[in-house]
C-alpha cells in the first residue's frame, strides 16, 4: 500500500526527520510512501541527507519549497518558525490529486503498522489528531481558545488529512480572522490555531496508540481512575505505533530523562549510524522544542 506523508521543517530537524523516516520504513516494510519536505530553507545538502537515510527502502522524499513570504502573517518565534504554520495549509500545497495525507512531526519515530490510522474514516471531518491533556488543562485550553464545550485540545504532531474536503470547505480568511482576534492568546502557534479554528472539524483518536509521548503516559498511569489499566513498556511495544518526543524532552539531547529513548528512539538512531545527531548539533534550531 502507497502512503502519502508530508512534514514541515527548518534546517535544524534534518536528522530527527532521517531518524523518523527510518523508523517510518522500517516498521512497516509492506508498504511504500511519498514523503513530501514542506520547507522555506533547505538545500540540496539537506536532502542528499535525507534520502541517503531511506536509501534501499521504499520511500520517494519529495522537495516541496514554500516561499518564506507565502505566510507572512502568521505568527513565529524562535521556538516556531513559520515553517510549522505550513500544516494549516496542506491542502493548498499538496499536489491536488492527493485525497489523503498524514503529517507527522520529526521528533518522532513509527514503531509498528500504520495503515490502521491512514486507513480511518474521516467523514465530514478536516482532520484526525490525538489529544495529550487532561480535564484540567483541558479546561484552560478551550477557555483561552474560545473553543465549544465538550471539544479537545489536540497535538498538532499527528495528523491524518481529509484533503478534498478542506479544498472544498477551508477558508483560508477564517484562519486569518482567528489570528487577528485572538494573536495574544496563542502560545503555541500552529496548534493553537488549528484547535481554535478547527476543533469541531477534528475527529479524535487514541494517544496511547497514535500519539505517545513519556510524559502523557506517566500522567495515565498515575491517574487513580486507570487504576489496574496501567500501560507497560511491553504493552507499547505489541500495540503502539507512534511514539513522539514532544516538548523539550528530546532524545538528542544529552539531560533526557526517561525510557523512551533507549526503549524507542536509540535503536532506529543506532541503526542509521546517528545515534548523537552531530548535523543537528551544528544547526540552532528550537522548532518543536
Amino acid at each position: 500500500m502507497e502512503m502519502n506523508i508530508f512534514v514541515t521543517l527548518d534546517g535544524g530537524y534534518v536528522d530527527p526527520l532521517c531518524v523518523m523516516l527510518f523508523s517510518l520504513c522500517k516498521s512497516n516494510p509492506k508498504h511504500s510512501f511519498q514523503v513530501y519536505v514542506m520547507h522555506s530553507s533547505l538545500g540540496p545538502e539537506d536532502f542528499a541527507r535525507i534520502r541517503s537515510a531511506v536509501k534501499g527502502l521504499a520511500c520517494a522524499v519529495i522537495d516541496l519549497p514554500v516561499p518564506a513570504s507565502e505566510f507572512a502573517e502568521m505568527p513565529c518565534s524562535e521556538r516556531w518558525p513559520r515553517e510549522a504554520c505550513y500544516r494549516i495549509f496542506a491542502a493548498r500545497l499538496l499536489p491536488p490529486e492527493l485525497d489523503r495525507a498524514l503529517y507527522l512531526d520529526p521528533d518522532l519515530v513509527v514503531i509498528n503498522d500504520i495503515a490502521p490510522l491512514y486507513n480511518l474514516n474521516l467523514g465530514h471531518y478536516f482532520f484526525a489528531a490525538a489529544s495529550h491533556m487532561f480535564v484540567q488543562m483541558e479546561l484552560f485550553s478551550r477557555f483561552r481558545l474560545r473553543m465549544t464545550k465538550d471539544s479537545r485540545y489536540i497535538n498538532s504532531g499527528v495528523m491524518l488529512f481529509n484533503l478534498p474536503l478542506l479544498r472544498r470547505e477551508q477558508e483560508e480568511e477564517s484562519v486569518y480572522a482567528y489570528i487577528r482576534r485572538n494573536r495574544w492568546r496563542l502560545y503555541l502557534f500552529d496548534q493553537d490555531i488549528l484547535n481554535g479554528v478547527y476543533h469541531s472539524r477534528t475527529k479524535y483518536i487514541n494517544p496511547l496508540l497514535y500519539n505517545l509521548d513519556e510524559k502523557y503516559l506517566r500522567m495515565y498511569n498515575a491517574n487513580p481512575y486507570n487504576l489496574g489499566l496501567q500501560i507497560s513498556i511491553p504493552w507499547v511495544k505489541r500495540h503502539g505505533v507512534i511514539i513522539h518526543f514532544c516538548g523539550k524532552n528530546k532524545p538528542w539531547k544529552e539531560n533526557y530523562f526517561g525510557r523512551f529513548k533507549a526503549e524507542f528512539y536509540d535503536p532506529f538512531a543506532r541503526a542509521l549510524c546517528m545515534r548523537d545527531t552531530p548535523a543537528q548539533k551544528r544547526r540552532k534550531s528550537r522548532f518543536n522544542d
